[in-house]
């Protein structure tokens, strides 16, 4: 039986659309988790966390990447408002 390793650090987003199901492992287990996305990938990643009512948006930041050509970056802390409300109620 092959167990898949946890991946720590960000999630790159990309246009296969791989790193929704990523999040969703994540968003059990993390209390944080950090997204980030180039291009349109970041217009999609924006629509997608704002449908998501369940999710909450902790931080976002943009900036342009170091090589011009490839745009502007984005990067968003995000968490489960589910855990956030079971901690608060304790």
């Amino acid at each position: 039986m092959f167990v898949e390793p946890e991946r720590k650090g960000p999630i790159m987003c990309g246009k296969d659309g791989l790193w929704k199901l990523e999040l969703e492992r994540r968003l059990r287990i993390d209390d944080t988790i950090t997204l980030m996305a180039l291009g349109e990938v970041k217009n999609e990643l924006l629509r997608y966390l704002n449908r998501r009512k369940d999710i909450e948006i902790l931080s976002m930041e943009t900036r342009y990447i170091k090589k011009r050509e490839k745009g502007m970056g984005l990067k968003v802390a995000v968490r489960s408002k589910r855990k956030s409300t079971a901690k608060s109620e304790q």
